[in-house]
């Protein structure tokens, strides 16, 4: 009996000393978060982007432009109608207001909010105009001049974005890096034909009804390094600043806009700058009566 007790006693220890182990770490874990946590955990960011990107030009069918002929095995060059080239760019310009929390010591950040973006695409050639072919009518067939076709897109999302900052000393001027994705609805669209003649703008609503349709989603994702500019000095903190190069910044939904064809990523790799001001929302963690700044975290 007495043999029993004892090793009930050793296990009953035994787990005591387990259960003190499994807590340490996690005290210490709140206590060094108390005790050196200076940022506010929670801030407004209000940000402004600019992205560019080259896909392949999704060309519609009407058009008319330079081709090469086959004729007795030899090439020949038919330059009448001028071209259009193979890519294109595309290029957007968001703004948005998100809210970022931070986690793990204030390294990591977790932001989400809403982006509005701005995306136009545009079809020209290396003319002043091309020819667009409207119909056929037996031996007949009827062709437009067009300057260009410009599709203005004007785009809702919600961002998604993770960024971490490498140092652990809180500095007035630290980098970070980031990755994140944007998943939009086009809440409106624009497409306005440009007609090399005016006399021709009758058939407006002709070369409209043949554009081809376009998704009403569209998806980016994107890394990015950057810079936090702003620390906390005694317990007071102004805003931050971030300046970020993305890169690369890739599409990942297809037939999102007008005449942006197939993206590949090894081909086109997009890039783009964004700043953004962030507010701090809510109180400091204090610590005793003070701050501690430019702590090790």
């Amino acid at each position: 009996m007495l043999s029993n007790h004892l090793k009930y006693e050793q296990m009953k220890n035994i787990l005591k000393s387990l259960c003190l182990l499994a807590i340490l770490p996690v005290s210490a874990l709140f206590a060094q978060d108390e005790r050196t946590s200076v940022h506010r955990n929670l801030k407004l960011a209000f940000e402004f982007g600019v992205n560019v990107m080259s896909c392949e030009l999704a060309k519609p069918e009407q058009i008319r432009e330079n081709h090469y002929l086959r004729y007795y095995y030899r090439d020949s060059y038919y330059s009448d109608y001028g071209s259009f080239g193979d890519y294109g760019n595309l290029q957007t310009l968001n703004f948005g207001v998100k809210p970022e929390i931070f986690v793990f010591y204030n390294r990591i950040g977790i932001a989400s909010g809403l982006r509005f973006t701005y995306v136009e695409t545009k079809l020209s050639s290396d003319r002043s105009d091309y020819l667009w072919k409207l119909r056929e009518d037996g031996l007949n067939t009827y062709y437009v001049q067009i300057k260009d076709i410009r599709q203005k897109n004007y785009l809702l999302g919600i961002p998604l974005e993770v960024r971490f900052f490498p140092n652990k000393r809180e500095l007035p001027f630290q980098q970070y890096v980031k990755l994140g994705a944007s998943f939009n609805y086009r809440i409106h669209h624009d497409t306005k034909v440009n007609f090399a003649r005016f006399t021709m703008e009758k058939y407006n609503d002709e070369v409209h009804n043949q554009l081809p349709d376009n998704n009403t989603f569209s998806a980016f994702i994107f890394g990015a390094v950057g810079f936090k500019i702003g620390r906390y000095k005694e317990g007071k903190m102004k805003p931050w600043g971030n300046i970020e190069f993305q890169f690369p910044y890739v599409m990942v939904a297809k037939n999102s806009f007008a005449f942006a064809g197939r993206y590949d990523i090894d081909e086109f790799p997009g890039v783009g700058f964004q700043m953004s001001l962030q507010i701090p929302i809510g109180k400091n963690v204090p610590i005793g009566s003070k701050y501690i700044s430019n702590s090790i975290l």
